[in-house]
């Protein structure tokens, strides 16, 4: 190892720009990652902050609350009813929203002190309204009145967050029979119902599958490309030095040590930017504007630089092999067998 870093500083000029790309290429890899972490967060943040573990759905939904359509009775003590429904809001221009309905007293989501028509929504919904405000459902005429503002987001629209007996109030508007789109908590064995975690009730939002598969497929592309630009680095570097390492092996240096020192550079080179990356990442996180989803996951971050770090270590077989098949008096004149 020690071979490896009096190389780098020798050489320091050639190794900085080889860490300044394999930087770039991390740092790309950190910041795609902290958007789709952002745009996974923004999609089911209400569900997230939900205080329930477990969801009971009807079969046929699959796991979506806009499709599921249960009968509102009175399935447990332990379960809390809860109501989703996408909505239109139309005054002078429209706005899309999604209803979130709990029993006023639920200790499972936000604090819902409210009167019959009242609700709560998301900041993001008051881009052309503000407090106090009336808002009415664009389909049934339903009349909502803003009391409050708290946070929460539903498939990348704004939450507008109210009691079941407003929700009561709304059906008895809106026609049709009475229904909640899912039991929280603890169930009775209902068979009628299918139960669900949290998690796979998120990953059922409308568009999150099909969203986070493409960021994952960016990520990994950008893994292997990365990977693979780094290896030809070295493996060039490798080629440039024959003869020096030539006259190493001529002297009794062993291809391990010389191997080694190969693999320190690779390692030092991945960790070092991985750990600048990361902290970029993190200080964009804090000026990103909040319009942007983009959060900072150090545990995801953590992971990408792993796997980073493993593939780029494989890409040193290359080189190793090189070196391997490396004959001292072939290498003095710039040759190999």
């Amino acid at each position: 190892m020690q071979l490896g870093m009096k190389e780098m500083w020798r050489q320091r000029r050639r190794y900085s720009l080889i860490f300044v790309i394999t930087l770039l290429i991390v740092l790309l890899t950190t910041l795609i990652t902290g958007l789709a972490d952002g745009l996974a967060y923004d999609n089911g943040a209400s569900i997230r902050e939900l205080d329930a573990d477990t969801f009971h759905l009807t079969a046929d939904a699959e796991g979506q609350l806009t499709r599921s359509f249960i009968e509102q009775t009175r399935r447990s003590d332990t379960m809390t009813p809860l109501a989703v429904k996408p909505l239109t809001f139309g005054n002078e221009t429209k706005q899309d929203a999604t209803l979130f309905a709990l029993p006023a007293d639920s200790p499972v989501g936000p604090t819902l002190d409210l009167e019959v028509g009242e609700v709560l929504v998301d900041p993001t919904f008051l881009q052309t309204l503000s407090v106090g405000d009336t808002v009415e459902d664009f389909t049934s005429g339903y009349r909502f009145t803003i009391v409050g503002t708290t946070d929460g987001r539903f498939s990348h629209a704004p939450v507008v967050w109210t009691t079941m007996e407003t929700w009561d109030a709304y059906q008895q508007v809106a026609g049709g029979p009475a229904y909640v789109s899912a039991w929280l908590g603890d169930g009775d064995g209902d068979t009628a119902l299918s139960t669900f975690t949290r998690q796979e009730v998120i990953e059922a939002v409308p568009g999150y599958s099909a969203e986070q598969g493409t960021f994952a497929m960016m990520r990994g592309f950008l893994l292997v490309i990365g990977a693979f630009i780094l290896t030809a680095f070295f493996y060039m570097v490798t080629l440039q030095k024959l003869p020096e390492l030539g006259i190493l092996k001529a002297i009794g240096i062993r291809t391990r040590t010389i191997g080694t020192a190969l693999v320190s550079q690779v390692m030092v080179t991945v960790i070092l930017a991985s750990g600048v990356a990361a902290l970029v990442t993190a200080l964009v996180a804090g000026v990103v504007p909040p319009d942007i989803p983009f959060q900072f996951e150090v545990v995801n971050a953590l992971l990408y630089s792993a796997l980073f770090f493993v593939i780029s270590l494989a890409g040193t077989l290359l080189p190793l092999y090189t070196l391997r098949r490396l004959d001292a008096a072939d290498a003095l004149g710039g040759r190999m067998k």
